[in-house]
C-alpha cells in the first residue's frame, strides 16, 4: 500500500506540472497570435496608404495628359494664341507661391482649375476599388512665345504652364504635378 500511495501521489504533482507547462505554453502561443494579428492590421493600413497614393498620382497624371492633349488639340486647329479663350488660364502674380501643392490652394487657382474626368468604369471588378474622392484638375498659364534657339528657323512655339492635382481615394492623399509645355504658335493647315 506504500508504494501504491507513493505512485499515486507522484502521477498528482505530474499531473499538475503539465498543466502547469501547457499553460504556459498556451500563453506563449497566444501573445504570438495577437503580436500577429497587430502585424496584420499595419500591414492592411500600409497597403491602403500605398494604393490612394498611386490613385491619386494616377489622377494627377491623367489630368496632366488630358490638358496637353486638350492644349494640343485646340493649337492644332485654332493657333497657340486662342488657347486661353477655350479654356480657363491664370496669369501667375508674383506673389503667388511657388512650390505648386500650395499654390493649387490658393483662390486665385482654385477658380481658374479646369477639371478633368476620368472614367473609371473600365477596369473591370479587379481595380472596381479605384474610386476618387474628388475629380482631378488642371490649371493652365499661358507663359507667352518661346525664347528661339539662336540661328533656329523653326517654328515659333509658345508655351504653357500646366499644373495638375489629383486627389485619392480620400482627401488625406493629394499629388500635384507641373510641366511647361510647347505647342506651335499657327493652327496646323487644313488637310
Amino acid at each position: 500500500m506504500t508504494a501504491r500511495a507513493t505512485r499515486s501521489s507522484c502521477e498528482r504533482r505530474q499531473r499538475g506540472a503539465v498543466l502547469f507547462v501547457s499553460t504556459i505554453i498556451l500563453l506563449v502561443l497566444s501573445l504570438l497570435a495577437v503580436a500577429m494579428a497587430k502585424n496584420a492590421v499595419i500591414e492592411n493600413k500600409m497597403v491602403a496608404s500605398a494604393h490612394n497614393a498611386q490613385l491619386a498620382q494616377l489622377a494627377a497624371d491623367s489630368a496632366m495628359s488630358g490638358a496637353r492633349a486638350r492644349i494640343e488639340q485646340i493649337a492644332a486647329r485654332n493657333g497657340a494664341k486662342v488657347v486661353c479663350a477655350s479654356l480657363r488660364c491664370i496669369t501667375r502674380d508674383a506673389a503667388a507661391p511657388t512650390d505648386p501643392a500650395t499654390y493649387m490652394r490658393t483662390p486665385s487657382a482654385l477658380a481658374a482649375a479646369n477639371p478633368f474626368r476620368i472614367d473609371l468604369a473600365k477596369l473591370g471588378n479587379a481595380d472596381a476599388t479605384a474610386q476618387l474622392a474628388a475629380s482631378p484638375v488642371y490649371v493652365v498659364e499661358d507663359l507667352g512665345a518661346a525664347p528661339s534657339a539662336s540661328g533656329s528657323s523653326g517654328a515659333e512655339r509658345r508655351l504653357f504652364r500646366i499644373t495638375a492635382k489629383g486627389i485619392g481615394a480620400t482627401e488625406d492623399f493629394v499629388r500635384v504635378v507641373e510641366s511647361v509645355y510647347a505647342v506651335a504658335e499657327e493652327a496646323l493647315p487644313a488637310s
